[in-house]
């Protein structure tokens, strides 16, 4: 193990409380199950203190320990941070391979620009390319980004036993595994629009290979996942949701029509949400139809990729009357939104997180949130 690696581990170790993960795990699922709570669960997001200094991302793509080492400073929010300031971030880490993964199965290319997040290639020949996939039919899983996420994720829970408060408290959760429809646009690029109209039962037949894949590929990682949260959730995407998965559906209910979104995309949502139980999460504006389209017994949590374009007394009025929770709002805003919630009568249903300048900020938010219920 390097010795950056180990010094963290070390210092995460003597200072982290299981008992307090404990308990932001059980705040989570009150709130998530609309239940009464003390105060909504709130995770403070800010810098590091430059104690510590992550790996270019490029470095650690493809080196498990320099991936580790990242996740436990920062995966949505920083491990690190939660355990100095004791919010109500549900600790995580993940296979950080990017949006890729199941991209990658069926042959797609990631490639890394100047060490950002991977960039994924369209196949070279279009809907000519995605005929043969689906003559060939499901692909090996053990394929393409597959094995990397595997290999990184026995690391990670290898690593994290021998550090037994660490390996208790901070959970390795499912990888970035996107959606149908926004795995078909990772394939196609933007002739994915022209298909829906010169081949829509090419696509169609696309979208119900993706969605097998997907299915196949959740319940193969599950081994190599300490996810669970309760019975019937899992920590991902930096907070708790309900469910096993978390569709992220960007791509089509923002650039569908409704007619559009209701065949090419909601039934491949439904058949994984109905495997499992799930959540999605979207990001942009809201449009009049969501709600309508999305509500659905087996959608448990929403996340919304840009709080700041949708009205919290809409959506949270909308959500609470089916009880879907809505999970980790107001993760790239300061705390001005915290008080808007509390105008608006919201206890329960919801998890929050929002922007710090620095530890002592989060500290004066987290007690001005919680009134001195904090244990």
């Amino acid at each position: 193990m390097i010795d950056r690696l180990r010094k963290l581990l070390n210092d995460m170790e003597e200072n982290i409380e299981p008992e307090h993960a404990e308990y932001v795990e059980k705040l989570h699922l009150k709130s998530i199950r609309y239940e009464e709570v003390p105060y909504i669960p709130l995770t403070t997001i800010y810098p590091l203190d430059g104690s510590y200094e992550r790996f270019p991302y490029g470095e650690a793509f493809y080196d498990p320990e320099k991936m580790l080492y990242n996740e436990l400073l920062w995966s949505f929010s920083s491990n690190l941070n939660s355990i100095r300031v004791k919010d109500c971030f549900p600790m995580q880490i993940r296979s950080n391979h990017g949006i890729g993964i199941i991209s990658s199965l069926f042959g797609a290319k990631c490639r890394i620009l100047q060490d950002d997040m991977p960039w994924v290639d369209p196949l070279d020949d279009g809907i000519e390319s995605v005929k043969k996939l689906i003559e060939r039919g499901l692909p090996e899983l053990d394929t393409g980004l597959g094995v990397l996420v595997r290999e990184t994720h026995q690391f990670f829970i290898d690593t994290l036993k021998q550090f037994p408060k660490c390996y208790k408290a901070i959970h390795v959760t499912q990888p970035d595994l996107q959606g149908p429809f926004d795995i078909a646009h990772l394939l196609l690029g933007t002739d994915l629009f022209y298909a829906l109209y010169d081949e829509p039962e090419v696509i169609q037949e696309l979208l119900e290979l993706i969605t097998s894949t997907y299915i196949g590929f959740r319940k193969w990682i599950e081994p190599y996942l300490t996810d669970k949260a309760g019975e019937d959730a899992v920590y991902v995407h930096g907070a708790i949701f309900g469910g096993k998965v978390l569709i992220k559906d960007d791509t089509a209910l923002i650039n569908l029509s409704r007619e559009q979104y209701e065949k090419f995309s909601r039934p491949y949502n439904l058949r994984i949400l109905e495997e499992f139980g799930g959540s999605l999460h979207y990001c942009g504006p809201e449009r009049e139809w969501h709600h309508d389209v999305l509500r659905h017994p087996a959608l448990k949590s929403l996340q919304y990729g840009n709080p700041e374009m949708h009205d919290l007394k809409y959506d949270y009025s909308g959500w609470s009357e089916n009880k879907t929770s809505i999970a980790f709002w107001g993760y790239n805003q300061d705390a001005a939104f915290l008080n808007k919630a509390k105008d608006l009568g919201i206890k329960t249903g919801m998890s929050f997180a929002c922007k710090a300048s620095g530890y002592q900020e989060a500290a004066d938010i987290l007690r001005n949130h919680t009134e001195g219920k904090r244990i």
